[in-house]
């Protein structure tokens, strides 16, 4: 059987189910609950008359998916720069990815529920970001972050120092 037959069938058989079905809840439960179709699957058969059967989905799903989806779109358009480009858009880059990766978690419901209003919120979301911090440190943050550097010293036992800090010799770490 070929495929054009295939689909001719299940065209058939979804047209008659339509048909000899009351409609609705009738229709849902046969469509979706014994064959197992998708509210995607449906529209694809313009049937959008059953949506109101489906379980809304959970916000936090909805808005990881729709994060994902733009994440995506954006790797797609990274990989098509040239490396001097990519050079010159690794802030932007990095926080794009560290938004793809915290907002589904951390952003409230509301939050989610405003983002999701636009057709890309991690664009919206890393413009309003990079406005506010910015791609680089800021001075202030750079300053406590060295401060904290130098005031631990825990730096020196997880990083290989130049011999002269050690007297010449490297220090034995194995206990």
């Amino acid at each position: 059987m070929t495929a054009e037959r295939k689909d001719e069938l299940y065209d058939s058989m979804i047209g008659w189910i339509c048909e000899h079905t009351d409609g609705g809840k009738e229709l849902f439960h046969v469509l979706c609950e014994e064959f197992g179709m998708s509210q995607e699957e449906l529209h694809d058969h313009c049937i959008e008359s059953l949506d109101e059967f489906f379980p809304e989905e959970d916000i936090r799903i909805q808005f990881a998916r729709k994060v994902q989806g733009c994440f995506e779109e954006y790797q797609a358009s990274w990989k098509k720069l040239q490396p001097d480009e990519l050079i010159e858009q690794a802030g932007e880059i990095h926080a794009i990815q560290q938004l793809a990766e915290e907002l589904p978690r951390s952003a409230s419901e509301e939050d989610m529920a405003y983002l999701l209003r636009f057709k890309n919120p991690l664009e919206v979301a890393s413009v309003a970001w990079c406005n506010s911090v910015g791609y680089s440190i800021a001075n202030d943050e750079l300053d406590h972050t060295l401060w904290e550097l130098r005031d631990r010293r825990d730096a020196e036992a997880d990083f290989e120092m130049e011999p002269e800090f050690y007297g010449g010799t490297v220090p034995d770490f194995s206990m």
